[in-house]
């Protein structure tokens, strides 16, 4: 199955990724103005979804929360920064590639850009919002950024260890 010319441009691609990160950024607003002072949940225990508002001043569950300002900014931002410029350079230099390769590298890239933004404009915290409950076990707090980074990285992680069929 082939993909549309169109779809395998690499203005596409930046127009689909200024569209992500948009949109990422938009419900961060929805979530800073609508989940101030409330806290919503759909569906009933045992499985539920909630939103509610949460400032995350580390990474993913929170962690490196308590380094020293100095060394936060200089992991979350600057690393970050780093990581997420080769991420993006390398996905679209390479956008020829089959999408199973570029895409999700694109999509941490897009994921970090999102959070990055976030880190720069917000005292240094990311705007999380959902939590998935399942009995008593429940995710961190997250947002629409992580999801993308998190499929794109388990995606390269299941790729790792796959081996392509032979036709």
């Amino acid at each position: 199955m082939s993909t549309s010319p169109l779809l395998r441009g690499r203005s596409f691609a930046l127009l689909a990724g200024i569209t992500f990160i948009a949109m990422d950024q938009l419900v961060k607003l929805w979530a800073l103005v609508s989940l101030q002072a409330n806290s919503f949940k759909i569906g009933s225990n045992p499985i539920n979804f909630a939103l509610e508002l949460s400032l995350n001043p580390g990474a993913f569950l929170s962690l490196g929360a308590a380094l020293p300002p100095q060394v936060k900014q200089l992991i979350f931002i600057v690393g970050v920064a780093v990581v997420v410029a080769w991420a993006m350079g390398w996905s679209l230099s390479n956008w020829n590639q089959p999408l199973r390769k570029v895409l999700p590298l694109y999509a941490i890239a897009l994921g970090g850009i999102a959070n990055l933004i976030d880190r720069v404009f917000r005292d240094g915290h990311v705007v999380d919002y959902m939590v998935l409950n399942v009995g008593p076990a429940h995710t961190g707090v997250f947002n629409i950024a992580d999801i993308a980074i998190t499929v794109g990285a388990l995606y390269l992680l299941i790729d790792l260890f796959v081996k392509p069929r032979k036709a």
